[in-house]
């Protein structure tokens, strides 16, 4: 038997634990007080700090099981959403069932993308999904503790040595196999490592294969597929709160240090929480299920489906109609009878970017509208 307690989220008995850690943790009470009690937080940080505090434990001070901790944060989604969003909708319901599933997701924001699917299965009375983090997001402080406790498990990224490598990719292999057939645990992981920041959802033949990994001597890819039900789901959000963000300053992350890579993610996910998004809608595909030998067609059948059950909205086609002014390529692509003021107050987000920056941050926008027409 192998010890997963390195990568596994938090078990019951450890909730208790980690509640009273987050609510004696000065940056937690810190990042969080101004928005829940934003007037007195910016006038008087201590106060506001004090009550966030109260209304934590008043809220999960009870919480005794992860279950618990999960049914108590529901609210505070639902808040989320009516605060942060024009709306939450879902398509594809049918394909949400009691089964175990393994979820293949594209991935646009860091905590958002499962919680939205987990969200869904908790409004449907059902076993809500482990989610698969990178280990850029362990800061031994209140974000490992919050995401942990949300059933998060460890995705190790940059591992040094070829033998080091596939000790610990088998690792996580097995235990994502294990939370699938033995602990009848759903799972949430990225199709790829890292977000689509351009917009772009595309499969990683590495992830799948390292998903079967421990499987590969045992069984054939179809026998597998059957046995984790691998379902591909896809989320979109009409407005990314961070793309003027991600466009200003330096994003490369190969130039900065572990700690301020950390820190850009932590700021990242906390900003995708809290800065608007229009509309958000989830899709769940039908699970993959059919004559699939190959890694190569896997990939090929899950970027079809995420690309073309992708949900476009005006966004979208606000950024393709203004690329084509300036790059005919795009005139395929066009749609008609687009809002006109709708459009400008689109193009308003970006008024402090130059020509270059204009058009990455608008082919982020455009790149689904040309995906979804190649998929279908």
């Amino acid at each position: 038997m192998k010890d997963f307690k390195d990568i596994s989220p938090y078990e019951d008995n450890e909730v208790p634990g980690a509640i009273v850690r987050l609510k004696a943790n000065n940056s937690f009470l810190s990042k969080f007080s101004p928005f829940f009690f934003p007037r007195i937080s910016s006038f008087l940080p201590f106060l506001g700090k004090f009550l966030f505090k109260l209304q934590f434990t008043k809220y999960f001070g009870s919480s005794k099981s992860v279950k618990d901790f999960q049914q108590n944060l529901a609210p505070f989604f639902t808040k989320m959403i009516e605060s942060t969003t024009s709306g939450f909708s879902i398509s594809g319901e049918e394909n949400l069932t009691n089964r175990t599933t393994l979820f293949i997701g594209n991935h646009r924001d860091i905590a958002l993308d499962a919680s939205f699917l987990n969200y869904a299965l908790h409004q449907k009375g059902l076993n809500t999904a482990r989610i698969a983090i990178g280990d850029n997001l362990l800061d031994k402080n209140f974000a490992e503790e919050l995401m942990r406790l949300n059933k998060s498990f460890v995705v190790h990224r940059n591992i040094k040595g070829i033998k080091e490598t596939y000790k610990k990719l088998h690792k996580l292999s097995s235990y994502i196999y294990k939370s699938i057939v033995e602990d009848s645990e759903n799972i949430w992981i990225a199709q790829r490592e890292g977000r689509a920041s351009d917009g772009n959802d595309l499969s990683d033949a590495a992830v799948l294969k390292m998903l079967f990994l421990s499987n590969r001597k045992k069984m054939k890819i179809k026998e597998w597929l059957k046995k984790v039900n691998l379902t591909p789901v896809v989320i979109s959000y009409e407005f990314d709160p961070l793309d003027v963000i991600k466009r200003q300053g330096n994003r490369n992350l190969v130039e900065l240090e572990k700690k301020e890579k950390n820190e850009r993610d932590i700021s990242d996910l906390i900003n995708g929480i809290a800065g608007y998004k229009g509309g958000v809608h989830l899709h769940i595909c039908k699970p993959v299920l059919n004559e699939i030998s190959t890694f190569d067609e896997l990939v090929v059948k899950i970027n079809d489906s995420i690309q073309g059950n992708y949900k476009l909205w005006p966004s979208n086609y606000f950024a393709v109609n203004e690329l084509s002014k300036m790059d005919k390529s795009y005139e395929p692509y066009i749609e008609a009878n687009l809002d006109t003021y709708k459009s400008s107050q689109f193009m308003n987000r970006f008024n402090d970017f130059k020509d270059e920056k204009l058009q990455e941050t608008l082919r982020t926008y455009a790149r689904p509208v040309i995906n979804k027409k190649k998929a279908n």
